[in-house]
């Protein structure tokens, strides 16, 4: 579906004309048009890997276009650099805001173009002007504080500020800027919208909630799969018709890998009852039978993430209770829960996962090393050929074990992650995310490994950044909104586009999840 151009040129602020970008071996966008008109909220969607973080790229300058036509105000562009989008008056404000945490909200709010006279900044001068910005926006802040002071939602609005009214940006992206604010603080980036768009700017508007973008957005434009499928105003649209776009037909035959169901016993291995945590996730339950993998669909900020890292330790609950064969348990540490057998596959695997100075071996064999020593000495008899199994299960492609794990590509990289839980030979695998940011063939690698291997003595729950990858290999889903599961589906009730709809909060008929 697609809307007929019948607006006049001069009307449009933006259009991409058959954008192609080309990496080694993938297409992340092939012949993508867009029209984006002065004065209009523009919806951009599409599922994990359509191509829109690509397409951002491309528009601020940061990703050159392998092919295709840039025109900003009517005037024609092979390829744009971050200086030259800056000079055009485009903004982005990314999803994690970027911010400088040892600086004040003032000189954030105006970095790096500071207001000075004869060479000396006006320091009181600006923080007046920031006081001043601040109020006309309604979000009042002591502008003295330091923005590591600052909550990430606190950060995320002053970044939309200072695009809006520092910058005074005439084409504004917003990537997901809404996804770690709370309501009010989503009625002050729909005010400054608003107001942006009555001064003549133009919004790129970035979303996962399709409800959201059918409320704030004039037009929409639909990616998948790296094309764009359909632009039209969301006067013509609802959430089905929306969805529909977003996830299109799909043959699930031939995505569902080989169903190993077979391998699920009777014996419950990990169960939460009543599990909660004011403000993140309410009234969770679950069970998992040994031989059992079963996913957990929502979108960012749903409660996934922070229901594992509370199961683990990380994070506290308030209420409920985690049983592991039958047992009650409550952990302090993700080492007191591994103790017990329960791993956690972090979303982060630079940060929580990796250490990234050791060599692959290291990465894989940390936590049994126990087990690979004796006397406290590690025996390099036992160590390699554990580490060259793990990498030859995995497929991890590298020069030696020894090489440093830096040395990798990111799908290398989460082949390790997933090689060092599996090390354990866990009873209950927390995989949150464990495709994120791979390529096609290292994703294949690691859900084929989840489901050929993991399977065989543990059980397994795990996250995805799209539903596709859950389909691919669970026996069950349960989808998170709004930090409570809201639906379930079995493995032949499997259907794409009405997990979507539930991960977008629609109540789909009997599947709501009551307890």
């Amino acid at each position: 579906m697609t809307e007929a151009t019948s607006f006049e040129e001069s009307d449009i602020a933006l259009e991409l004309k058959h954008i192609t970008k080309l990496y080694a071996g993938t297409v992340a966008l092939e012949d993508v048009n867009l029209s984006v008109k002065k004065g209009e909220v523009h919806g951009l969607i599409g599922k994990n890997g359509a191509g829109k973080s690509t397409l951002v790229g491309i528009i601020s300058g940061i990703i050159p276009p392998s092919q295709g036509e840039i025109l900003v105000n009517g005037h024609s562009y092979r390829a744009l650099s971050p200086i030259e989008a800056k000079k055009l008056n485009i903004s982005i404000i990314t999803q994690e805001p970027q911010v400088n945490e040892e600086s004040s909200v003032t000189e954030n709010l105006f970095m790096p173009k500071y207001m000075n006279s004869k060479g000396v900044i006006n320091w009181k001068l600006m923080d007046e002007m920031a006081k001043k910005i601040l109020q006309d926006a309604k979000f009042p802040i002591e502008v003295y504080l330091k923005a590591k002071d600052l909550s990430i939602s606190e950060r995320q609005l002053l970044l939309v500020i200072k695009s809006c009214y520092v910058e005074d940006a005439n084409i504004i992206i917003m990537d997901e800027v809404s996804a770690s604010l709370n309501q009010n603080e989503k009625k002050i980036l729909y005010r400054i919208i608003r107001e942006r768009i009555a001064a003549g700017k133009t919004v790129i508007f970035i979303s996962h909630h399709t409800e959201e973008l059918l409320e704030v957005c004039d037009r929409v434009t639909v990616l998948r799969d790296g094309h764009s499928v359909g632009c039209a105003p969301c006067s013509d649209l609802d959430l089905k018709t929306l969805a529909a776009l977003i996830v299109g037909n799909t043959n699930y035959d031939a995505l569902i890998m080989e169903d190993k169901s077979h391998m699920i016993c009777d014996e419950v291995i990990f169960e939460l009852k009543d599990f909660t945590s004011y403000g993140r996730f309410e009234d969770i339950h679950l069970q998992l039978h040994k031989g059992e993998i079963v996913g957990l669909a929502g979108l960012r900020g749903s409660g996934r993430t922070e229901l594992f890292k509370s199961i683990v330790g990380i994070d506290t609950h308030d209420k409920g209770c985690i049983l592991l064969q039958g047992m009650k348990k409550s952990y302090k540490s993700p080492a007191a829960a591994s103790r017990d057998g329960i791993l956690y596959l972090a979303e982060e695997r630079e940060a929580e996962g990796l250490i990234p100075i050791a060599s692959i071996k290291k990465n894989l064999t940390i936590n049994i090393l126990p087990q690979l020593s004796k006397f406290g000495i590690i025996l390099n008899t036992l160590e390699n050929p554990k580490s060259d199994a793990l990498m030859s299960t995995l497929s991890v492609k590298a020069f030696s074990r020894d090489q440093e794990i830096n040395q990798l590509s990111g799908g290398n990289k989460q082949k390790v992650l997933v090689g060092k839980v599996m090390a354990r030979a866990p009873r209950v695998c927390l995989l949150d995310e464990p495709t994120r940011g791979v390529d096609i063939e290292a994703k294949e690698s690691i859900l084929n490994t989840i489901n050929e291997e993991m399977r065989k003595d543990s059980c397994v729950l795990i996250t995805s950044p799209g539903v596709d990858d859950l389909i691919k290999i669970c026996d069950k889903i349960f989808v998170v909104y709004q930090g409570r599961i809201m639906a379930r589906y079995n493995r032949s009730e499997f259907d794409e586009q009405d997990i979507y709809r539930s991960m977008q909060g629609e109540i789909i008929q009997d599947r709501e999840v009551r307890h």
